[in-house]
Parts: C-alpha cells; structure tokens; sequence
C-alpha cells in the first residue's frame, strides 16, 4: 500500500517560454473585460477542495449581473481539449475588500494535469480586483497508476 507524501507544492504555475506575462501570479481585475489567466500544473496527485476568490486591491460593486471567476481542469496542459470547468464563482456586488467567496468541490488532479483559472466580466459598470485561491488535499493514488507520470530510466 503507498501513502501520500506530505506537503505541497502540488501546483506551480505553468508560464509558457514565450510568455513575457505571469498573469496567473497576479491580482484579477474581474471589473475589467473577460480574460483568461493562464494555467497551473498539478505535480503532485491531490483533490482541489475548495477554491476562493478574496476581493484585496478593490471591493466588488456596480453589477447587475455578477463577474464570475471559472477554473477549469485540463488533462493536456495549454490545451481546450477535453477540458472541463470544474467550479465557477460568483463574486456579488458588495464584496468588500477582504472578504471572500468559495465553492467546494471534490475534484482529483493527477501529475500533468492543469488548473486553468479565467473570469467574464459582470453587466453594469463593475468593480472588483482580488486574488484566486485553491485548497487541496493529497490523493493517495499511487504513481504506478498514473499514465502521464514516467520513472526516469
């Protein structure tokens, strides 16, 4: 029987050689058009419990219809295919600076898969800029079994 290896970092962020922009790392303007953020990398088998959306740099406000923060798994890094949205977040007008709104969530990453992380923009004249968040927990699933994760020879 194997045991999960204590500890993270389970995910790091997956920054193209090309990209000149950690947008992943940095604070979401989801008062601002909808964008994607880039991607994170799974490099330890976990379950995402939890993810969060925390207003920091400006408080959530003006929306008729609320901005949304969206992950999305990937089982091919920078890759749509065969993608799927795991949880979206609804960020109500309202959220003041430091306040912050989650969905749980039981949803496995093997090693090689990705976390992407995006949002679409409220209706009305929206305001809000935050940080994205992620609680996990190890799986205990043992390496042998995954299929994208190979023992140097």
């Amino acid at each position: 029987m194997a045991y999960p290896e204590s500890g993270g970092p389970y995910f790091i962020p997956n920054i193209p050689l090309a990209t000149t922009d950690a947008g992943v790392l940095k604070e979401m303007d989801i008062g601002a058009s909808s964008a994607d953020h880039g991607e994170m990398l799974c490099i330890k088998d976990c379950t995402v419990k939890r993810v969060q959306f925390t207003a920091v740099g400006e408080a959530v406000s003006g929306t008729t219809t609320a901005p949304t923060v969206i992950f999305t798994k990937r089982p091919t890094p920078l890759s749509a295919t065969d993608e799927e949205v795991i949880a979206t977040i609804t960020v109500p007008s309202g959220t003041a600076i430091g306040t912050t709104v989650f969905v749980d969530l039981e949803e496995d990453f093997a090693v090689g898969d990705s976390l992407e992380i995006s949002h679409t923009v409220g209706v009305g004249t929206p305001t809000g800029i935050g940080f994205w968040s992620i609680q996990v927990d190890p799986d205990p699933e043992y390496h042998g079994n995954n299929t994208e994760l190979i023992e140097s020879a």
